[in-house]
């Protein structure tokens, strides 16, 4: 049986307001800190230590921004032909966020400078100088250096997202399941399919009313596939969360239906999944 658009939302609601200042918490805490010590070590003539915090600080600012950005309002789902291992398919898709080339590069750019920052620092105070307590050099180095490649990473694949051809999102056609996010390109076939689970990261859970981290698409064990399940990360989505889930789990339960999937009566269908607000 489908699944209505009375039942209980579980991501409701969203990125706006106390909801997303509560989520970004940790980032306005490391945010200040980040910008506090920066300050302090340019005040102090300490020119390369305070290049890489102030550079790590505006890494952070730039995350938070970013999530500023986004739109508050759920995008509605569309038909759009999807690039698959088998050639292009017409598909029913859920949108996610794209970012700039311009904000991607930017985020690199910032993640060069920490990581150069860092090792000159490094340099200049375990080889040049030898500065004591050696440990608490060790550990400033560490912390900068995971700063760097943190924000290495996250610039890394807001580019992938940036380059691609493809829009990012979640694409259903009436043979698979394909995502296009920043951690890349996979597809699924619905017949291979063991279950789908809104969950949260192993040994964590986001703060604030939020509703789970991702939405989980679980292939049988030992088929072709392989074991490694298809992760949508729900921040990424400009699309309802829950009525992408109860989209999902209706084609799953419902075979029959995933002929209509790339149409007009896809949309029609899915339409039908709004939560009511």
């Amino acid at each position: 049986m489908s699944k209505s658009g009375s039942e209980p939302m579980l991501w409701a609601p969203r990125h706006s307001g106390w909801n997303l200042a509560h989520h970004l918490l940790p980032s306005f805490v490391l945010l200040a800190f980040l910008a506090g010590t920066g300050v302090y070590a340019l005040l102090h003539e300490r020119p390369v230590l305070s290049t890489g915090l102030l550079a790590s600080a505006l890494a952070v600012l730039m995350g938070v921004v970013a999530a500023y950005r986004r739109p508050t309002a759920d995008q509605a789902a569309g038909t759009e032909a999807v690039g698959t291992s088998t050639g292009p398919r017409a598909a029913t898709c859920f949108p996610m966020f794209r970012t700039s080339p311009q904000w991607a590069a930017a985020v690199m750019g910032l993640a060069v400078v920490i990581l150069v920052a860092t090792v000159a620092l490094s340099a200049r105070l375990l080889i040049i100088h030898s500065y004591d307590p050696m440990v608490l050099i060790v550990l400033l180095t560490i912390f900068l250096l995971g700063i760097g490649v943190y924000v290495l990473n996250r610039g890394i694949r807001m580019a992938r997202i940036a380059a691609a051809s493809q829009d990012p999102g979640v694409y259903l056609t009436r043979s698979r399941i394909v995502l296009h996010s920043s951690r890349g390109t996979r597809e699924i076939y619905w017949n291979d399919l063991e279950g789908i689970e809104p969950t949260d990261p192993a040994r964590h859970r986001p703060l604030g009313k939020r509703g789970p981290a991702w939405i989980v698409v679980r292939p049988r064990a030992g088929d072709a596939v392989g074991a490694k399940p298809l992760v949508i990360l729900v921040h990424e989505l400009t699309a309802n969360p829950d009525q992408l889930m109860r989209t999902l789990e209706h084609y799953w339960a419902n075979p029959a239906d995933r002929a209509e999937l790339g149409t007009a009566a896809a949309l029609e269908r899915v339409r039908g999944f709004e939560p009511l607000p």
